[in-house]
């Protein structure tokens, strides 16, 4: 279940897999992929595709989206990154976190629902 709301576009500096979560890179108007729990979490890729670096970019900041995840997490986890930029449950109060898992993942590779609630 998808319901996006604010949308921005970018640059990618980098590849960017479908579903999954960015952060801003260095370069004006470009985002990367997120791969570190203390990245800055701004967004997720709104793209039905793999995103080349260099291509433009659909970020989605609020509202619900579609995170492929990292590992098995339950409904309610509060969701940050794992090295690939999927969605993992969080394990310490100081993780960025993206935001909160509306359904579970049962293993790696699942689609799952999160509401985009930065932290």
């Amino acid at each position: 279940m998808k319901n996006s709301g604010l949308i921005k576009q970018f640059i990618a500096a980098t590849a960017i897999p479908k579903n999954r979560v960015v952060k801003l890179a260095a370069g004006d108007n470009e985002v990367a992929l997120a791969t570190d729990v203390a990245d800055p979490l701004i967004g997720v890729s709104e793209e039905p595709q793999n995103i080349e670096a260099g291509q433009r970019i659909d970020v989605t900041f609020t509202g619900i989206v579609e995170v492929e995840a990292g590992a098995a997490l339950t409904k309610n986890a509060r969701v940050t990154v794992d090295a690939q930029g999927r969605g993992v449950a969080s394990a310490a109060g100081t993780d960025s976190t993206i935001g909160r898992a509306l359904t579970a993942a049962n293993a790696a590779g699942d689609i799952i629902s999160i509401e985009i609630q930065k932290g």
